[in-house]
């Protein structure tokens, strides 16, 4: 059961939702990037690899919930309903979330507040505070232990939004190979860690991405900066005749 602390900001959190656009960040950024998918209608799952306690797991979803209900609901659009914006909205994007929930991995990447076991939540508490939200199950897919033995767990959709919450270098540089192949045109890339370790492009997120170019045709388009250390990107991903599509 959600202590009172957390009923209260989700119930915070659910009237502000309208208003997330203009924050810079992590709120900002997925109400943002929700915005982004339903203008340009690309269907797809959410993936947040990196829940902890669910926290920007439960923002995707409000921020998801009111862009989709926009539409839905509006009677003022400019335009209707059928065709592409009827395809879109038939599907259902899931939220999938990959984490140990038992805190972080070992690793010697140097820093206290990174050390092996912190940001330990539990899968319950964490499946327990989306449900208070209306995110549960089929619509949730909670996956816990490391990302390299789940890549069985992806599913078959596009990505749509991918959130890297995961800080190290293994972790980003795992998630990136096993959501790699789910990247379509437009995706967005949410890299919440992108400037710890002193910005270093030899460290954490910026490493990681760094490799994940290297090896794929894969190229990201820098799209804005938010909170601390935080980046967004958009995907462009190459045709299957090899060429990258239009930008």
């Amino acid at each position: 059961m959600p202590s009172f602390k957390d009923r209260a900001r989700l119930i915070y959190w659910q009237l502000r939702a309208r208003t997330h656009f203009n924050r810079n960040d992590v709120h900002g950024a997925l109400h943002r990037a929700w915005a982004y998918v339903h203008a340009t209608q690309l269907s797809g799952d959410y993936y947040e690899f990196g829940v902890y306690r669910g926290h920007s797991l439960i923002s995707s979803w409000l921020s998801y919930r009111r862009c989709n209900g926009r539409i839905l609901n509006s009677k003022d659009l400019p335009y209707e309903r059928k065709g592409s914006v009827a395809n879109f909205m038939s599907h259902q994007s899931m939220f999938y979330g990959f984490d140990s929930f038992s805190g972080m991995p070992e690793n010697d990447e140097g820093e206290d507040t990174l050390a092996t076991g912190t940001f330990m939540a539990t899968e319950q508490s964490t499946r327990e505070l989306c449900a208070a939200v209306g995110l549960k199950a089929p619509r949730l897919r909670l996956v816990p232990g490391f990302f390299s033995d789940n890549a069985h767990a992806i599913g078959s959709a596009p990505a749509a939004i991918v959130h890297l919450d995961c800080d190290l270098y293994l972790s980003t540089r795992d998630a990136l190979n096993m959501i790699g192949p789910r990247l379509v045109q437009g995706s967005v890339l949410l890299c919440d860690d992108h400037d710890l370790f002193r910005a270093s492009n030899d460290k954490g997120q910026r490493r990681a991405l760094r490799e994940f170019l290297e090896q794929s045709q894969i190229e990201l388009e820098p799209w804005f900066a938010y909170g601390a250390a935080s980046r967004a990107y958009l995907c462009h991903v190459p045709n299957r005749d090899g060429q990258t599509a239009p930008q």
